[in-house]
């Protein structure tokens, strides 16, 4: 189920782009005594946009998959944990709105994230602009994160609401958590309370079960 961090296209284009940037610094070292500012500019701006993608590949602040657990487990003891789970698919199917997601008994795993069942604060459903034709579905957690479901039309924004209500308990779709799921201050007041809660990796293990 866990998904590999290093790529074959993460390892490539740490690789490649380095010789990428090195020839582009070649060039922008030629273009000064050339005095034409449009191409210095060029090779100034895509050398800076190659160096931001090589740092990103090779130096990542974090990986997608532990969003929600960074803090407390390495990738190792994340993918130790989710050797041991016996993952099943969810899906909700229409003809103009899909998605899917995959869980156990302890986790969900939802658009790449992988999230303990007993981190879920609730499951929300919203527009996030009055005169939009579409609803965001997720998933907000106890530590002040949010994550995206699905996007689906609000035509059948009940069906797939009341879908995953039946089939995980702890989705409760909240007034009082829907109240607040646009406001920032909502989601740093819940990672304070979880942060004094958790203070080390044995409480949060103890907290995950």
């Amino acid at each position: 189920m866990i998904k590999r961090i290093w790529t074959w296209w993460r390892i490539i284009s740490v690789i490649i782009l380095p010789m990428v940037i090195f020839l582009f610094a070649g060039g922008l070292l030629r273009s000064l005594s050339s005095d034409d500012l449009v191409i210095i500019l060029f090779f100034v701006v895509t050398l800076i946009f190659l160096i931001h993608v090589f740092m990103a590949c090779a130096f990542p602040k974090r990986f997608e998959c532990m969003r929600i657990v960074k803090k407390y487990l390495s990738f190792k003891e994340l993918k130790s944990y989710i050797k041991k789970e016996q993952f099943s698919k969810f899906e909700f199917k229409d003809k103009s709105d899909s998605f899917s997601l995959y869980y156990s008994e302890n986790w969900l795993f939802v658009s790449d994230v992988y999230i303990p069942r007993k981190m879920i604060l609730d499951m929300v459903s919203f527009k996030r602009e009055w005169y939009s034709s579409y609803a965001d579905i997720g998933i907000v957690t106890k530590n002040g994160d949010y994550v995206t479901i699905a996007k689906v039309n609000s035509d059948i924004q009940k069906i797939a609401v009341d879908s995953l209500l039946k089939n995980f308990p702890e989705f409760k779709n909240s007034v009082e958590v829907l109240k607040n799921v646009l406001r920032k201050s909502f989601y740093k007041t819940l990672k304070a309370e979880f942060e004094k809660e958790v203070t080390t990796k044995k409480d949060f293990i103890t907290y995950i079960g």
